[in-house]
């Protein structure tokens, strides 16, 4: 696979942030699935390269890889702060599509995140079933509200979240997010959803979303990059 560096200017996040993308090699045909790859608390956009053997589980699979910087931001529109949520659903996914000639389909497009970016592909596909289809958590910080009793020194849960009698009314608890979605008159797309390893609060989220109608499995026991490779193979 081809590595690219860059930084992007996204109108949502209102700073230029660092991107690395990998690219299948030029055998391989376009146009490709799209796999969006979302860094842990305190992490940036190399921390999938510089952790994981990608090419060994993903590199013969005909996707991108887009590996986003977006801070500490738990990939929220914050509520102190940037609107991270409008730089991946509505900037950056256009600027790769545009940039690597990647499948517009949502089955085509799949979000996966380790820690924080597990909450944030949880909350991502949720937010924007109509654009990505399939989302990945990896021991997913799945429950962020019991970090406001136990702060976290990266992040102060306010700034991201707002007060936390806000956070347990809405969208950003993901099951209130995955209730919405299933009471959205207008919405007939869910995302699939699974999560993998040992993030906290998976058995309440997994309970929340199988009653809200969504697609939801366990794979708590085997090896996350191989589950991932596997849904992306499926897509």
């Amino acid at each position: 696979m081809d590595w690219i560096h860059m930084q992007v200017d996204s109108e949502a996040a209102r700073t230029p942030l660092p991107l690395d993308v990998l690219v299948p090699d030029a055998e391989q045909k376009g146009p490709y699935k799209a796999v969006f790859l979302l860094h842990d608390l305190a992490g940036n956009n190399t921390s999938w390269m510089r952790s994981v053997p990608l090419e060994r589980y993903l590199g013969e699979m005909g996707a991108v890889l887009v590996m986003p910087s977006c801070l500490n931001s738990f990939y929220v529109n914050m509520y102190y702060g940037y609107d991270m949520q409008d730089y991946l659903v509505r900037d950056l996914v256009r600027m790769c599509e545009t940039w690597f000639r990647m499948d517009a389909r949502r089955e085509a497009r799949l979000i996966a995140g380790i820690g924080m970016g597990g909450y944030g592909a949880v909350h991502t596909a949720l937010a924007a079933p109509d654009v990505f289809g399939a989302a990945v958590s990896i021991d997913g910080m799945l429950d962020p509200g019991r970090f406001y009793d136990s702060p976290l020194p990266a992040i102060k849960m306010e700034d991201v979240f707002g007060p936390k009698e806000y956070y347990e009314r809405s969208p950003h608890k993901l099951a209130n997010a995955a209730a919405a979605l299933a009471h959205n008159p207008a919405n007939h797309l869910y995302p699939e959803i699974t999560l993998c390893g040992e993030g906290d609060g998976q058995e309440e989220l997994l309970q929340a979303l199988r009653e809200s109608g969504i697609h939801a499995e366990a794979a708590y026991d085997e090896d996350p990059m191989a589950v991932l490779a596997e849904k992306v193979r499926l897509m």
